[in-house]
């Protein structure tokens, strides 16, 4: 948000998704839209400008956050599973559209964009 970080992602993702789970609600008021990449590299700002956050000791998953403005920049998937950009982050190159929506149990009362789009408890 505030251009202190730069990331590039290459490739089409492994999976695009609008997320419901409860971490990505907090983190954002709303489902997220999410896609996971195998190729990504950082251009600018990763290090001591980002915060790394665990959602508890044991988890695998690390989200980072703009040390600045405070906004989600990518997390990465224990176990090899790849990095997950915010799709509303990316620019250039072609426009990546959510498949899916995962974590549905966990939504809430919040009501589906998009419910044409398959849904799943978990990850397909």
């Amino acid at each position: 948000m505030c251009g202190n970080f730069e990331g590039e992602v290459k490739g089409d993702p492994a999976l695009a998704v609008w997320c419901h789970c409860e971490t990505c609600r907090k983190a954002t008021g709303a489902a997220m839209q999410l896609a996971i990449f195998k190729e990504f590299q950082i251009l600018k700002g990763g290090g001591d400008d980002l915060i790394a956050f665990k959602k508890d000791p044991s988890s695998e998953t690390t989200r980072y956050a703009c040390k600045k403005c405070g906004s989600f920049c990518y997390k990465v998937l224990g176990g090899g599973g790849g990095n997950v950009a915010p799709l509303g982050a990316l620019k250039g190159g072609g426009v990546v559209k959510p498949t899916c929506h995962i974590f549905v149990a966990d939504k809430g009362d919040q009501a589906i964009m998009f419910p044409e789009l398959p849904q799943h408890d978990g990850f397909p």
